[in-house]
């Protein structure tokens, strides 16, 4: 269609791609899931004529909100708060209204009552069928669900922005005509936009295992000094009194084995003493961690010197 006689019949012109196809533009999406909409739940002849679309965040959604307009709440089960908003203005509200309580649509005046919450209820069928409708033809691109949320009514903007869930939305403000009047009303539909999951990038092997050993190696481990294991009857235990002096055979200041929490030896130390706090000299070879290949089993072979202070 010519551009210059689609405007003069009131009709946005057609977007085609390179090859001639019909584009699915917004304007064309919204225009026909609006109309069929508004006839399925209310019997309301809808017309779009104008659509707009923006990016904001939670906080800037709810400042530049209206403050008179019936609020729907949308939640998609994910998070905790809602996570869209769907608008309608007092007029577009007083025409949902009409159609579903009187069946046809009554003179517009220019004061508009304050909306009830028997308001917000009546709408919420046309909202529904509305975000069914777009979901349906794929509005919205791929970053931002359109269907599948759970509605209901919201006393104000305030009190939504309340549970609203903080990040990036995208909104759309449309324009329509109503009934074949010449009343004109206005609906705001506003989503979270999915962020886009970061891509990590490529790591060879050796980069990889580096960063696990760094990981790894600031966890915090707990390990046991030992400085003898005995093994005595229950009736022998059972008869110790305070000051009686248990001999540890063969045990020496260069006996102590370092244990992990479920009991395996690790190091050979020495007893000592450090700062005025006991402590141990490691003196043999420790675990070190080393990553496996093709079953050849890790290298466990270096020597340390170092000193484990014990507390007490």
């Amino acid at each position: 269609m010519n551009p210059v006689l689609a405007q003069k019949m009131g009709r946005s012109p057609v977007a085609q791609d390179k090859e001639g196809d019909v584009v699915e533009t917004p304007m064309r999406v919204m225009r026909r899931a609006l109309a069929r909409a508004a006839d399925k739940s209310v019997g309301l002849s809808v017309s779009v004529l104008g659509i707009s679309q923006d990016d904001s965040s939670a906080e800037d959604l709810i400042e530049s909100a209206p403050q008179d307009w019936v609020v729907l709440g949308l939640r998609d089960g994910h998070e905790p708060g809602l996570t869209g908003l769907f608008l309608l203005d007092p007029v577009f509200r007083s025409a949902l209204v009409e159609m579903q309580t009187m069946g046809n649509l009554l003179n517009t005046t220019q004061e508009q009552r304050k909306v009830t919450g028997t308001d917000a209820t009546l709408t919420v069928p046309f909202a529904a069928s509305l975000l069914t409708e777009l979901s349906d033809a794929g509005f919205g691109g791929g970053d931002v669900r359109i269907g599948g949320y759970d509605i209901g009514p919201i006393a104000d903007i305030r009190t939504a922005s309340l549970v609203l869930t903080q990040g990036g939305y995208r909104f759309w403000r449309v324009t329509v005509q109503l009934g074949g009047t010449d009343a004109q009303g206005e609906l705001m539909i506003a989503m979270r936009a999915e962020a886009a999951a970061p891509v990590p990038p490529p790591q060879d092997d050796k980069a990889w295992s580096d960063a696990f050993q760094k990981s790894v190696g600031n966890a915090p481990a707990e390990m046991d000094a030992v400085l003898a294991t005995l093994r005595l009857p229950i009736s022998n235990v059972e008869t110790f009194e305070v000051g009686q002096v248990v001999p540890l055979a063969g045990t020496t200041v260069g006996s102590i084995t370092l244990t992990g929490p479920s009991g395996e030896r690790f190091a050979q130390a020495r007893l000592g003493q450090v700062a005025g706090k006991r402590a141990v000299r490691i003196e043999t070879a420790q675990v070190e961690m080393h990553d496996v290949t093709h079953g050849v089993a890790p290298d466990m072979s270096a020597t340390v010197d170092d000193t484990v202070l014990i507390d007490g």
